[in-house]
């Protein structure tokens, strides 16, 4: 019994030293890219072989903004999004696992983040013939970046970032049916400086393209795609936007926001916010009459179908009552016209019986 109660003493305290973990703190920034990544490192294991599985600090899954991407070439996951405005810290969870040993550990990373206004100007475009965990990965992100700010967009150098990331399949695209196509990133940079002349000639130029669905795989080489290319990205040109977002349109978004959140289900709602949730108790709900619907949806076609049946009987009823004299003349007279059987003396009906002919 002594041997079971300290054995039963050692486990909790090793859970009470596993719970008392400090997380670590990392910073962000509201409407600019955050990327987490998650070596083997990070979980003191010495395989490289790790897979790893994120969420919010007690909560099931990653919320909408927030996403996770594995890259095998590095044996690195990576976590990222862009922090809504009005997002003060979250805090994630990530269960890893050594795939050789099957050994799990947990770590938990809080982000404290700081409040930065949304970028006035932005450039939106999709790249596909990548995937976001093989953008991430070596020099192809610098590479990216420097194309933007170098040859299309030279005045934003200095506050250029990234306000979206996201998989085609997490903007809304289909997947791919062959496995060997990739599936397609979709990038924004930001920036307070206006849109240089190249990026306005640019948009210009593929304008034609955002009517046609799907669009055209063979269309002309645009005049900067060169850039691009030098870097091995391919550019859909029927997804390049320039965003202006002055006052009003930030105004509408915030409209567009309020009403998603009021359509958004408590479950949804919940894994955003951490778990804060809000239902109304039944005192709470308003309390209405449903007597208008019922006379509005039952008795006013109730009375209109016995008004309209009334007025069908007393046309069908009372017709013949009130037919004129020369209307039974002109029906009698019909009947005159055909021959009729002469009654025979004596019999009942008045007709004559008709024998069979005999042979």
């Amino acid at each position: 019994m002594k041997k079971a109660a300290a054995m039963m003493l050692v486990v909790v305290v090793v859970l009470a030293a596993v719970s008392t973990t400090q997380a670590l703190t990392t910073e962000a920034q509201s409407s600019q890219l955050f990327i987490l990544p998650l070596t083997h490192h990070n979980f003191s294991f010495e395989s490289a072989g790790v897979s790893y599985m994120p969420s919010l600090l007690n909560m099931p899954d990653l919320p909408s903004w927030l996403h996770y991407s594995y890259s095998p070439a590095v044996f690195t996951g990576f976590i990222y999004g862009v922090p809504p405005e009005g997002l003060q810290d979250f805090q994630v969870e990530v269960v890893a696992r050594d795939t050789h040993t099957y050994e799990t550990a947990h770590r938990v990373f809080r982000v404290d983040v700081q409040q930065q206004p949304r970028k006035p100007f932005e450039v939106g475009f999709k790249i596909k013939n990548m995937n976001v965990d093989e953008l991430l990965v070596g020099h192809r992100w610098d590479r990216l970046y420097n194309v933007i700010h170098n040859d299309l967009w030279n005045k934003s150098a200095h506050d250029l970032t990234v306000t979206y990331l996201a998989s085609a399949t997490q903007h809304g695209d289909r997947l791919p049916a062959s496995p060997d196509v990739k599936e397609g990133v979709y990038v924004t940079y930001g920036s307070s400086m206006p849109f240089s002349a190249a990026l306005l000639e640019l948009e210009k130029e593929v304008k034609p393209l955002w009517d046609h669905h799907p669009c055209p795989s063979y269309f002309k080489k645009a005049s900067y795609e060169r850039f691009f290319r030098q870097h091995n990205f391919a550019v859909d040109w029927c997804s390049f936007r320039l965003y202006n977002n002055s006052l009003q349109s930030e105004r509408m978004r915030q409209n567009m926001i309020v009403e998603e959140e009021d359509l958004r289900s408590p479950v949804i709602s919940a894994l955003e916010n951490e778990g804060r949730i809000h239902l109304m108790r039944r005192d709470e709900v308003e309390k209405r009459s449903y007597t208008f619907d019922v006379v509005h949806t039952i008795l006013v076609p109730l009375v209109v179908m016995v008004v309209l049946l009334g007025l069908l009987t007393l046309a069908m009823c009372c017709h013949r009552t009130n037919m004129d004299q020369s209307s039974s003349d002109f029906f009698d007279e019909l009947f005159d016209d055909f021959p009729r059987i002469p009654k025979r003396p004596g019999h009942p009906d008045g007709a004559v019986r008709q024998l069979p002919p005999r042979h």
